[in-house]
């Protein structure tokens, strides 16, 4: 296919999609005898006439351009239409987008998700930071899988030309509100950095739960907007909401540094899961692994762990004896859930390991 022959698209008749950054529609290729169809994405009249805008749409072309990835839009055309603006085409995805999508079961979310961050984090390896990050520039291709689109307020870190040439003008809100950072609300280009596309990603996963409406600056955790709400089983969840914790905060330098970091968080949550998995939390209900009925208590609570108080004699149980006995052995702690049901029984012994006491004095958030 000859690139920049606008000639060769022909429009269906159908629209995808219409907004401030470019008009969509339906097209197909003449040239091509498979009728497959693609989208062709030009500029309003009005807006074809400013220059600022003209530049912005020709910097998602230059993103496009870039890119590699299964789960980031592909540019297969580009170039001026018969009035001189520029156009752009990409591969139609039939499924629509992530907004239309039905809910899923949680790991299958979780394995969608995973998707869409690995093609942010293709964005952020080429130094491009979307902005614009929302269930509708996500779309689902015919297998169903997630592709991250709609570039027209990205940014290009380090580029030379940023400050007379730029894609946002100063002052300017780039995004959605409700997906968008809180510091990228004033438009100032020093606060552009991949975290405001984590804090993005992180609330699009929290809409791809049930029950779930958008909201600005909440607390992800809050009654409002907890998952899994009513569920007495909510292990999943709450697991979720542990990745969360480090996507929907304020602070960007408290977030992952970037998509492929969040990424790396998705796949290993996605194994603990797989291995059935629970928060390692003692103020938290964990449902019996035998009889499935009952709820695990700790016979022992977080005063007892911080403390080191409880002898393990009074529940008859003896450490081994090691000899020579090394120093971390010096105490022993043994926690017990005991099922009160079954009377299944739980052992653990944190002090053995580094970090442990500390994951198990935590607070549900």
């Amino acid at each position: 296919m000859e690139i920049g022959n606008f000639s060769s698209w022909k429009r269906t008749g159908k629209t995808f999609s219409k907004s401030g950054q470019g008009d969509a529609q339906i097209v197909k290729c003449i040239d091509d005898d498979d009728g497959g169809l693609y989208v062709m994405k030009t500029m309003p009249p009005g807006q074809a006439r400013r220059p600022e805008r003209q530049e912005r749409f020709k910097r998602e072309i230059e993103a496009l351009r870039q890119f590699d990835d299964p789960h980031v839009l592909r540019i297969v055309d580009y170039g001026a239409d018969e009035r001189g603006a520029p156009y752009l085409v990409t591969p139609y995805c039939e499924n629509g987008s992530l907004d239309a999508a039905p809910k899923l079961s949680v790991m299958e979310t979780l394995r969608r998700f995973l998707g869409i961050c690995q093609g942010v984090a293709h964005a952020h390896e080429k130094n491009i930071v979307h902005r614009d990050i929302k269930p509708r520039n996500i779309f689902l291709d015919g297998n169903d899988e997630p592709v991250v689109g709609d570039f027209g307020l990205c940014f290009l870190l380090g580029d030379e030309n940023t400050d007379d040439d730029r894609v946002t003008e100063t002052m300017e809100v780039a995004g959605p509100r409700w997906f968008g950072a809180p510091e990228t609300r004033d438009g100032r280009l020093e606060d552009v950095t991949p975290t405001g596309d984590v804090y993005s990603l992180g609330k699009v996963l929290h809409s791809m739960f049930p029950g779930t409406r958008p909201f600005d600056r909440e607390d992800h955790r809050s009654a409002r907007n907890q998952l899994g709400k009513g569920l007495v089983n909510r292990r999943e969840y709450e697991l979720v909401h542990e990745l969360l914790d480090r996507m929907i905060v304020h602070n960007p330098s408290a977030r992952y540094p970037d998509a492929k970091v969040a990424a790396e968080a998705v796949t290993r949550l996605i194994r603990i899961l797989e291995a059935n998995g629970r928060p390692i939390l003692i103020d938290f209900p964990h449902t019996c692994a035998f009889c499935g009925q009952g709820e695990y208590k700790f016979l022992n609570g977080p005063e007892d762990l911080r403390k080191n108080t409880e002898a393990p004699q009074s529940w008859g149980l003896t450490a081994p004896v090691m000899s020579p006995q090394p120093a971390q052995y010096s105490h022993n702690f043994f926690m017990i859930a005991l099922c009160d049901v079954c009377g299944h029984v739980q052992f653990f012994r944190p002090d053995l390991v580094k970090g442990a006491k500390d994951l198990w004095m935590r607070k549900p958030q």
